[in-house]
């Protein structure tokens, strides 16, 4: 991992010191130190690049998210949405180094492995990796955990020539441009940046009070305990199921489940679906930003003027957007 990590703060070399504990060559507890004298702590397998203070409530809430949710139950929707209409298929991954920021239960990180991948360096900030995320990767090799805040990522720039992946995550960051910038930095001349960021689609009189009533509702349920917001959850997850109803729950905002894959165990696969997309929509996170598409334009050409190493533009921005579709910006 030294071949990669740096300090997130001057992008200085580290180097190990005071190493207490080591498993099979794996450094367990010990400590990083940066050209510039800072320290960053390894516990429990995992570089630490934020002091637990700075880890907030409102970050907070993520782990515990992940933590009760998983994301075990949606390697379908992942292969139907996000792989199918940003990649095309799984041959993307073969052999890469990829930095999947934002990585939450680690379970992306896990399928990106098994689909091929040399490297997944898997970038949290919540207490999450330390929780469901090593659940997730036991017994599987080549995912790294690494706690930090994925807008100042420990990484060198232009070191990951495979990929940065940054899907559904970007919009909860306290700055999206600061954020696609950072990431931006890290990718090597051979690689590519994916995100994605939510889209604020609140053009005409329906769609301009749907916003407005779903902000307010977010704003008042986002401040409740998490026990009231699961429950909230459980009971629209189920209610959508009634037929008419639960449609007009959803096309109202008032709850959020998306396209389920038919398939295998289809009715309990919807019923989580539910569940932990309301959640997640009106969580207890502070940043929950929405980007015009002329917004999102403006931020891609800053990034990568030249269009011919860009994929999905066009795909990007049709109405709906094919779900789970993301940008992939290359250098």
């Amino acid at each position: 991992m030294l071949e990669y990590l740096c300090d997130p703060i001057d992008k200085s070399v580290l180097s190990l010191e005071r190493i207490s504990h080591e498993e099979n060559g794996n450094i367990i507890e010990g400590n990083l130190v940066s050209e510039g004298g800072r320290h960053y702590p390894i516990r429990n397998g995992v570089p630490r690049f934020v002091e637990h203070d700075d880890v907030r409530e409102t970050v907070n809430s993520f782990g515990d998210e992940w933590n009760v949710f998983n994301f075990d139950h949606f390697q379908l929707n992942w292969l139907n949405h996000t792989v199918k209409n940003t990649f095309g298929s799984l041959d993307v991954f073969r052999g890469k180094v990829i930095v999947d920021a934002g990585a939450g239960s680690g379970m992306q990180s896990v399928w990106m492995r098994e689909a091929g991948a040399n490297l997944v360096i898997a970038l949290e900030l919540s207490h999450s990796v330390d929780g469901i995320m090593q659940k997730n990767i036991q017994g599987i090799d080549n995912i790294e955990v690494v706690q930090c805040s994925i807008d100042m990522p420990p990484i060198k720039d232009g070191s990951i020539d495979g990929m940065v992946y940054c899907h559904n995550v970007i919009q909860h960051t306290p700055s999206v441009k600061k954020t696609s910038e950072a990431l931006w930095k890290i990718v090597g001349k051979n690689g590519e940046f994916v995100f994605n960021c939510y889209g604020k689609n609140d053009l005409g009189f329906i769609r301009t009070a749907r916003f407005y009533i779903n902000g307010k509702l977010r704003n008042f349920l986002s401040k409740r305990s998490f026990k009231f917001l699961l429950y909230y959850s459980r009971v629209m997850a189920l209610i959508r199921f009634v037929p008419l109803i639960g449609f007009i729950l959803e096309k109202s905002n008032l709850m959020y489940r998306g396209d389920v894959p038919k398939g295998e165990q289809y009715l309990k696969r919807a019923y989580k679906a539910g569940l932990l997309n309301t959640f997640d929509w009106f969580g207890s996170h502070h940043n929950q930003h929405y980007m015009a598409d002329e917004d999102i334009k403006t931020l891609i050409k800053e990034l990568q003027p030249d269009t011919t190493k860009i994929k999905n533009l066009e795909k990007y921005f049709l109405r709906p957007v094919p779900i789970g579709c993301a940008l992939r910006l290359f250098k």
